[in-house]
């Protein structure tokens, strides 16, 4: 009996003990999990795709334009807490990467300071359609996070294969796209209306003529545009490009709805690829 007694008291106290080995493990399993955030999706997906875990994003899903958005207490704190955070960088998610230590920051572009809230360089702010600033990031991720870039060096590269073969002349109605120009597309937005553009200013009447003109006559083989930021002289150009039979592409600021941001990207490319061909 009293044998019998003490192996029930051992197995009690070895089944407890693996429950608080589980718990613990769970728990730290748990922390390590929340130890890196992003600003966005988009970088989200990035980390991710290096981590192989998923990266918890603060701003997400296709309906919220992260130029617009203000954040919440507890995301600021969930800023805070994080040990490495992944930001897009400049004025685009400023809002929130500003929480946290620089230090702790990796970032596409060049982060703004907790004075510097109004500034942007909308020239390179959408840093996630330039190859080379997801591959930058990636390594970075996996450099103090751990993981495998080789995963996203792979794909980017085969994205820069792409683009690199493909020889057109493109315009678009907001920079959005800037980080897919390079020696092959050819960017002959008008001078005038990519200032508006960039600026986040209406264009001028004359600056839609001329951007009319170029497609009328001839001079674009694809025009981008942003489903997510249409107004009334984009639509006009997008009716125009449609009548005249120049391709359009549309390139979001964030995935559509349950998309990866990277096979995003790929569809993208593909597109362009075809209309090259």
């Amino acid at each position: 009996m009293e044998n019998r007694f003490h192996f029930r008291t051992l197995a009690i106290a070895a089944t407890t003990a693996l429950v608080g080995v589980t718990l613990t493990a769970c728990s730290e399993e748990s922390q390590e999990a929340s130890d890196i955030v992003a600003t966005t999706g988009v970088w989200a997906d990035v980390a991710s795709a290096v981590t192989g875990e998923d990266v918890e994003a603060i701003i997400t899903g296709d309906a919220v334009d992260p130029h617009h958005f203000e954040p919440s207490a507890k995301d600021l704190a969930r800023i805070k807490q994080a040990e490495t955070v992944v930001a897009n960088g400049s004025g685009y998610d400023a809002a929130l990467y500003t929480a946290a230590e620089q230090d702790r920051i990796i970032h596409a572009i060049p982060l703004l300071d907790n004075d510097d809230h109004d500034h942007h360089d909308h020239t390179i702010e959408h840093a996630w359609f330039a190859p080379e600033k997801v591959r930058q990031v990636a390594d970075e991720v996996a450099e103090r996070v751990g993981g495998d870039a080789g995963v996203v060096d792979k794909r980017i590269s085969a994205i820069e294969d792409q683009l690199n073969a493909a020889q057109l002349n493109v315009a678009m109605t907001e920079p959005i796209a800037a980080g897919l120009v390079g020696a092959k597309l050819n960017d002959v937005t008008p001078e005038e209306y990519a200032h508006a553009s960039v600026n986040h200013q209406e264009p001028s009447a004359s600056a839609v003529a001329k951007f009319l003109e170029q497609i009328e006559t001839g001079q674009l083989d694809l025009l981008f545009v942003n489903p997510q930021s249409m107004n009334s002289a984009t639509e006009r150009l997008a009716d125009a490009a449609k009548a005249h039979n120049v391709p359009v592409i549309e390139i979001r600021e964030t995935p559509p709805a349950g998309v990866d941001f990277l096979d995003y990207f790929e569809q993208v490319v593909d597109q362009i690829a075809e209309i090259s061909k």
